[in-house]
């Protein structure tokens, strides 16, 4: 029962963020989430935790137009608690730029929220959409 329950957690804040959704995603989160990623290439903090999290989260609607989470494949849960999923994304940026990149995140959770979320991702499908001024 637990590990369905943390599936659908997951699966809905996926959810949210995908329908640009923010306030609903935050609702699953710890208030002290760390959010890693550890293959961001923009500068900008590869790991943020609490209210920086939250930041960051917050900022997405105001970077793209789009952003749904499609072909959700949750590969299940490691000796360690995490659970491991990948999904894709076709978004649009508020400029009109596509963003179709592809994921691989591993999540753990407290209680019945996400107090990590670990998200690998190409790069430069970032910068593509996300070209210096």
């Amino acid at each position: 029962m637990g590990a369905d329950r943390d599936v659908e957690i997951v699966r809905h804040a996926l959810e949210s963020i995908g329908r640009l959704d923010i306030d609903a995603a935050l609702e699953l989160v710890t208030d002290d989430l760390v959010l890693e990623l550890p293959f961001r290439g923009d500068g900008g903090p590869r790991r943020m935790v609490g209210d920086d999290a939250k930041a960051f989260m917050r900022a997405m609607p105001k970077l793209f137009s789009e952003l749904p989470f499609l072909d959700l494949q949750v590969h299940g849960r490691l000796p360690s608690g995490q659970i491991v999923v990948e999904y894709r994304s076709e978004g649009v940026t508020h400029a009109g730029r596509a963003y179709p990149n592809r994921y691989a995140a591993f999540f753990e959770l407290r209680g019945d929220r996400i107090s990590v979320w670990r998200e690998y991702f190409d790069p430069t499908v970032v910068s593509a959409a996300f070209p210096p001024a």
